[in-house]
């Protein structure tokens, strides 16, 4: 696929069937993730991939938990109305994105993220960045669950899976605000 098509054609997908994103496609993601430039080349990017429903049934409460104890709990209640899963929207994949804690992290782990999701929309599956799954960040007993280790943070939750119908592309524009030249 051409790079054009695959940035300009890749949406943020809410809405999954139910079918399993197969290892052999779930490995070609993980190797985007794992080609992406970092600070210093030093790949910090770790990736930590569920597939178990239950488990992340699990995560998703605990997110809801935490989101409604900051006072995002009536946009979740009303989003909850419309769909069973509010915070991975019944993605068969998630995938979080952890690094040692450092200065380049957040932007290293960032740009594995975009990778993956272009490299989803070019075997056909969609994406999502899961921003309010980062509250799983402040529980570690939840990340050592998960094999996160304490010197690690969350930065980046993604799902993945075959959309039930893809949202429409939408026009965008370079907001340049100064050039210099």
């Amino acid at each position: 696929m051409e790079t054009e098509k695959a940035i300009l054609g890749r949406r943020a997908v809410r809405d999954y069937e139910r079918k399993a994103v197969p290892d052999g496609v779930i490995g070609k993601i993980l190797k985007a993730g794992a080609m992406a430039p970092s600070a210093m080349d030093r790949q910090p990017c770790r990736f930590v991939v569920i597939t178990n429903r239950e488990k992340m049934a699990e995560l998703s409460g605990k997110v809801k938990e935490k989101a409604g104890l900051l006072g995002f709990g009536m946009r979740l209640a009303e989003r909850a109305k419309l769909k069973e899963d509010v915070i991975f929207y019944g993605a068969p994949l998630l995938i979080l994105i952890v690094a040692e804690n450092g200065k380049w992290a957040a932007l290293d782990c960032a740009l594995a993220a975009q990778n993956m999701m272009l490299r989803a929309y070019d075997l056909g599956l969609g994406s999502c960045f899961i921003g309010f799954a980062r509250f799983l960040g402040d529980d570690r007993e939840t990340l050592r669950s998960l094999g996160i280790k304490d010197s690690q943070d969350l930065y980046c939750p993604l799902i993945f899976g075959y959309p039930k119908k893809w949202p429409a592309p939408k026009s965008r524009e370079a907001n340049v605000q100064k050039t210099i030249g």
